[in-house]
């Protein structure tokens, strides 16, 4: 894996991360439910990587991915 490929994924990573952390940025009032909200996305995320490493076109949101 080369130096650019190295960096685009993590990037990537510090951006899921950071989406989930956002929940957490919210005032006191609003995070009731930020717990809930953060496994949620998390499960979501898993759930689409998990498609996107399968190669599952059934669940695939974008052909150009999946081609």
């Amino acid at each position: 894996m080369d130096k650019t490929s190295k960096i685009i994924f993590a990037l990537i990573a510090a951006g899921l991360w950071f989406n989930a952390a956002a929940n957490l940025l919210r005032p006191a009032y609003a995070q009731n439910d930020a717990l809930h909200d953060i496994s949620v996305s998390v499960r979501s995320m898993a759930q689409d990587l998990q498609f996107l490493v399968a190669g599952d076109i059934v669940a695939c949101k974008n052909p150009r991915l999946c081609q």
